[in-house]
């Protein structure tokens, strides 16, 4: 009775030990993704846009993503502050446009890094 008894306790200890394991993928993602539109279209206008992420005196310029346009010609997206949870302002110019602000951007760190935070940015044509 005894050695059954001690049988069972390694395979119990066993079997909630090998659920626990993360398999994480060596990419690092970007705390920030911002799709960048014109307001009235609905086209992505994200070529010839520029911007930064703020947190504190951290600043990281928005670059260009790719991943989320099918049409790899268009540059729908900009990315920040990779790997690197926090809470930001972000701010997106583009020429002919006004200006774009958005704060209290959070982005959280999970299990295998930065859970990225997608932001819509649909900008308004500037006035004459």
């Amino acid at each position: 009775m005894k050695i059954n008894i001690v049988l069972a306790v390694p395979l119990a200890f066993a079997s909630a030990c090998s659920s626990s394991v993360d398999v994480c993928p060596a990419v690092v993602k970007p705390a920030v993704v911002v799709e960048v539109r014109d307001a009235s279209t609905g086209l992505p206008i994200a070529e010839g846009a520029s911007g930064a992420v703020r947190e504190g005196s951290y600043t990281d310029s928005l670059k260009p993503y790719s991943g989320i346009s099918a049409n790899q010609s268009t540059l729908l997206s900009l990315q920040a502050a990779l790997g690197r949870p926090g809470l930001y302002t972000l701010t997106v110019e583009k020429p002919g446009y006004a200006s774009f602000t958005a704060t209290g951007v959070q982005a959280t760190a999970g299990a295998c890094g930065v859970q990225t935070a997608t932001v819509k940015a649909n900008l308004i044509k500037a006035g004459p």
